[in-house]
């Protein structure tokens, strides 16, 4: 056991976690993870950096870093600085007030620099989410497994890398068996919202950091434009990724002349989602969580010429959204760089909305993923898994003490 100095020097009775998530995808994850931990055993003591999402599940957050997630080379150069400012107060926060472990949550570029901390304090620390080294830069597998105490897989073919490059490697499953769960109830939260779920109703998700909302929005609004003026009696819903990015995006509606069209939702994503038609959406987290949900996507991407040119000669999959690459062939319509355009998004969308046929291809296709991600209790096995081992560290720590 360890002494910290809040506690004056008494012994601390019950395990310390620090977890980092440094983007809003991870904070969304780790405030389920935090959940389930703190389901399992209440007493368990978390701290850490992220965002709203991980207060909100109990965890202590001590510095923000919800927003610093970005893709790319050429992007990550405008986040150095607040990167560097961020990283320091993490450093000192460790060092005044070490954990028994740390969880690392996504977010790459943010949590090697950690990592690389980590093992220099001789904190042990448990990937969760870990680099898809599996589809990109497999290189990098040896130096995560070899740094890390353990590794919490997303997916079996990148849990089978890390174990071969000599990772303590678990997979439980796909966290996202475990979340995606619709409501029943979806006529009574459409109406709370002002929707109609007789509606014929799309959704537009651009994605859930700053440059996406830059790079994507004007395209997939003008597109909207398009699908709306073709279809009147479609409703169009944009899914909020996190509060901080609500301003950007109204000013952004405003701007396309869409206010009153476009109805920017922030609860009941899930249910909302399960009732659309089609979604238009950047590639990511969410189109598998579409196509858990088993709804149609048009999936679309934009980034900077250089790491366009970098990432070309680095990936090692074909598609560029997951559904595709778990599947092995282009289920889903996907655009990149100069194609993701207003006029190519609708015509993709319409390709989709006025062919039931294909629609129901694409749900067929989609449906077979589910049994790729494992079983249900994702969450709850990860947890008991995270809790076993930060138990054999207190021990091993106490013993050499002793």
């Amino acid at each position: 056991m360890i002494r910290t100095p809040q506690d004056g020097g008494a012994i601390q009775s019950y395990p310390r976690i620090f977890i980092a998530a440094g983007e809003v995808s991870g904070d969304r994850q780790a405030a389920y993870l935090a959940r389930a931990i703190l389901a399992q055993n209440r007493h368990v003591q978390l701290y850490g950096s992220g965002g709203e999402k991980m207060i909100e599940a109990g965890i202590d957050i001590r510095v923000r870093t919800s927003h610093l997630g970005c893709v790319g080379f050429q992007e990550a150069l405008r986040y150095l600085r607040p990167l560097r400012r961020v990283m320091s107060e993490i450093r000192s926060m460790i060092r005044s007030d070490p954990p028994d472990m740390a969880v690392l949550v996504d977010n790459e570029g943010f949590n090697a620099l950690l990592s690389r901390f980590l093992h220099s304090e001789g904190i042990p620390f448990i990937y969760y989410f870990p680099p898809q080294v599996w589809f990109w830069g497999e290189w990098r597998a040896r130096a995560v497994a070899s740094r890390a105490h353990a590794i919490i897989a997303a997916f079996s073919d990148e849990a089978a890398i890390y174990r071969r490059e000599g990772g303590q490697v678990r997979w439980f499953g796909h966290p996202l068996i475990d979340i995606v769960k619709p409501a029943s109830r979806a006529g009574k939260i459409f109406e709370s919202l002002g929707l109609d779920s007789a509606m014929r109703t799309i959704a537009i998700m651009p994605g859930s950091r700053f440059q996406e909302l830059q790079q994507m929005v004007p395209s997939m609004l003008g597109a909207a434009r398009i699908l709306q003026a073709k279809h009147p009696e479609l409703q169009i819903i944009l899914p909020l990724a996190a509060p901080h990015l609500r301003s950007a995006l109204e000013k952004q509606i405003v701007r396309a002349g869409m206010s009153g069209i476009v109805t920017v939702v922030e609860d009941h994503i899930y249910t909302l989602l399960s009732k659309c038609e089609l979604v238009l959406l950047s590639s990511g987290t969410a189109t598998l969580e579409l196509a858990l949900l088993g709804i149609p996507m048009v999936v679309a991407y934009r980034v900077k010429p250089l790491t366009y040119l970098l990432g070309k000669h680095l990936l090692k999959v074909r598609f560029l959204s997951m559904p595709n690459i778990l599947l092995g062939e282009p289920a889903v319509p996907e655009l990149l760089q100069e194609d993701v355009t207003a006029e190519r998004l609708a015509l993709e969308a319409i390709s989709i909305l006025d062919h039931p046929e294909r629609a129901n291809t694409i749900r067929e296709k989609l449906g077979t993923i589910r049994s790729m991600l494992g079983e249900r209790g994702v969450l709850d096995r990860a947890a008991s898994f995270i809790l076993s081992e930060v138990t054999q560290v207190r021990e091993r720590n106490r013993l050499e003490v002793a």
